[in-house]
C-alpha cells in the first residue's frame, strides 16, 4: 500500500498537537506499508525528515478556507502524475480537506480524511460563540462558498474523527450521509518523564494547553477558591486569555498559588508532568481530542476532566467527570481526585494499550482498505 498524506505544515514546523499526531502517523505507518510520502505548505523543497520524504510548497493562508483551497490547486496539480501513483490520499488537517476531495475525484485515486477540528461547521454547532471576525466569515460565506467547501470535501472516500462525540457532531451538522469512523490519535512512544520530581510541601495541579476561553482555564482558577490552600496550579502554555487569567487570580487572593509558565521547551514540560500528582482538563467545548491528555497518563497521573467531547472519552473513570463553567464542581472533582489511589497507575496501563502505536495504526490501515474498496 502506497500513502499519500497532504497537510498544512510537517514538522520541524510544529504550531500545536496536530504537526505532532501528523508525524507520528507518517513514522509508525511507514513500516506497515509499501511507501508513506508527505506533500505539506510550510516551505519549498523537498527533502526526508526521520526517514520519510516531505514535499513542502509555499505557505497558505490558513485563515480562510476557501483562499487556502485555491492556492493548493496549482502546487498539487503539478504533482498530479506523482500522486496518481499512490493508492491512498490521507488529508490530515481539515484545513485541505476540500482540495484533497477534488483531486482524489479527479485522479480517481481513494481518499481518506481526518476530521481533527470543527472549521467547516458554524460554531453554534458546538456550543461556541463566533469572535467578531469569525461570525462574519461565517455570515458571509457560510451558505455560499461554504457550501462549495463542504461539497468538495464530500468527494473524499472516508472520514476519521478522533472521537465518537466529533463524529456525532458532524453528523449532525450535514455529514450524516458520509462513512466516518473513529480512529483516536496515538501516543508519542519516545514520550518519557523523569524518575524524580521536584521536592514540593503543596499537592500541584498541572494544565497544559492554548491559553484561550474554550480551554476553561478561569474555572479552574476559581476552583482554588473552593480548594484547601496547599494545593496549586501550574499553568502551561500561551494565550490571548494569559494576562485575564493573572488578573483573576490576583483577584481571587490566589496568585501566590498559581504558576503561569508560558511557553516552554518540550524537556521542561516532561518535567513538570513529573512534578505534578493530578492534570485537569477543564475544557468548556467538545474538543475533538485531547493529546495532552494522553501525555499526563503515559506519566502515570491520574486525570479530572469535563464531561465533554473527546476527553471525556480519554478519561476512564468516570467520578474524575466533571461538568463544565461550574468551578465548584471542578474543585470537587479535584478533591475526591487526591483522595483516591491507583488512578494514575491504571491510566498509564490503559494509555499504553489502547493508544499504542500498533493498535491506531491497524485501525488506520483497515480505513485505507475500506476507502479503497468504495473507490
Amino acid at each position: 500500500m502506497r500513502v499519500a498524506i497532504i497537510t498544512p505544515r510537517y514538522p520541524p514546523v510544529v504550531h500545536g498537537g496536530g504537526e505532532i499526531s501528523v508525524q507520528l502517523l507518517a513514522n509508525e505507518l511507514s513500516p506497515h506499508v509499501d511507501r508513506v510520502e508527505v506533500f505539506s505548505f510550510d516551505g519549498a523543497d523537498a527533502r526526508s525528515v526521520d526517514g520519510i520524504r516531505v514535499h513542502r510548497f509555499r505557505s497558505l493562508p490558513h485563515q480562510i478556507m476557501e483562499c487556502s483551497n485555491l492556492l493548493a490547486y496549482l502546487p498539487l496539480r503539478r504533482k498530479f502524475k506523482q500522486l496518481e501513483s499512490f493508492d491512498v490520499l490521507h488529508s490530515y488537517n481539515i484545513v485541505l480537506n476540500p482540495i484533497v476531495g477534488r483531486l482524489s475525484s479527479q485522479m480517481g485515486v481513494p481518499s481518506v480524511a481526518t476530521l481533527n477540528s470543527y472549521d467547516l461547521l458554524p460554531k453554534s454547532a458546538f456550543g461556541i460563540k463566533a469572535p467578531p471576525k469569525r461570525h462574519l466569515y461565517e455570515l458571509l460565506s457560510m451558505g455560499t462558498t461554504g457550501r462549495i467547501i463542504r461539497s468538495e470535501t464530500k468527494q473524499i472516500n472516508r472520514f476519521i474523527t478522533l472521537s465518537d462525540a466529533s463524529r456525532t457532531i458532524y453528523r449532525e451538522n450535514g455529514f450524516q450521509d458520509v462513512p466516518i469512523d473513529v480512529v483516536p490519535n496515538m501516543l508519542d512512544p519516545s514520550f518519557e518523564v523523569p524518575e524524580s520530581g521536584t521536592d514540593s510541601n503543596s499537592f500541584q495541579l498541572l494544565f497544559v494547553g492554548s491559553l484561550i476561553r474554550e480551554k476553561g482555564v478561569k474555572y479552574l482558577i476559581e476552583s482554588l477558591s473552593h480548594l484547601s490552600s496547599d494545593i496549586s496550579l501550574r499553568v502551561v502554555g500561551t494565550g490571548d486569555q494569559r494576562q485575564p487569567l493573572e488578573s483573576l487570580a490576583n483577584r481571587l487572593g490566589v496568585n501566590s498559588r498559581v504558576d503561569f509558565t508560558g511557553q516552554i521547551p518540550y524537556e521542561q514540560l516532561r518535567q513538570y508532568y513529573t512534578d505534578a500528582d493530578l492534570f485537569v482538563h477543564p475544557g468548556i467545548w467538545p474538543e475533538p481530542f485531547g493529546r495532552t491528555l494522553l501525555e499526563a497518563m503515559q506519566a502515570g497521573l491520574p486525570v479530572v476532566a469535563t464531561n465533554l467531547g473527546g476527553p471525556a472519552e480519554i478519561v476512564q473513570q468516570d467520578e474524575l467527570l466533571c461538568p463544565p463553567r461550574n468551578a465548584k464542581k471542578l474543585a470537587e472533582t479535584i478533591s475526591l481526585a487526591r483522595d483516591r489511589s491507583g488512578d494514575g497507575v491504571q491510566n498509564q496501563a490503559y494509555v499504553y494499550k489502547r493508544y499504542s502505536p500498533e493498535t491506531v495504526i491497524d485501525e488506520i490501515c483497515d480505513v485505507y482498505r475500506l476507502a479503497m474498496d468504495r473507490q
